[in-house]
């Protein structure tokens, strides 16, 4: 048998709000900075395989790639960190407009 309609119960009511907004694109700049840390570091220790160590020297061919990796990634990462202020000036200035729709349920 199928239960009573309870006669508290209603239909729920929907207020529907309209608003433009802005849009506007943003850089991630995390990735670029990682991004940046990496290629340097990497671009670095390769640059240390093409120049010779001579032989006696009081450091080991590791210690100069481990060094130049440090050294690299700081400059990889300020390069980064320079794109994407270059790339925030350009995205800023491309922004939009457009309806957002909110809908409450009471």
């Amino acid at each position: 048998m199928a239960a009573p309609a309870d006669p508290t119960a209603h239909e729920p009511v929907v207020h529907e709000v309209q608003q433009e907004v802005t849009l506007q694109r943003s850089v991630r700049v995390t990735r670029l900075l990682i991004a940046g840390l990496v290629i340097g570091a990497v671009v670095a220790m390769i640059a240390c395989f093409f120049f010779p160590i001579v032989e006696g020297a009081e450091y080991t061919l590791a210690q100069v790639v481990g060094f130049m990796a440090l050294i690299g990634a700081a400059l990889g990462a300020g390069v980064g960190g320079i794109v994407a202020l270059v790339l925030g000036l350009i995205v800023r200035r491309q922004q939009g407009t457009g309806v957002a729709i909110q809908h409450d349920v009471r």
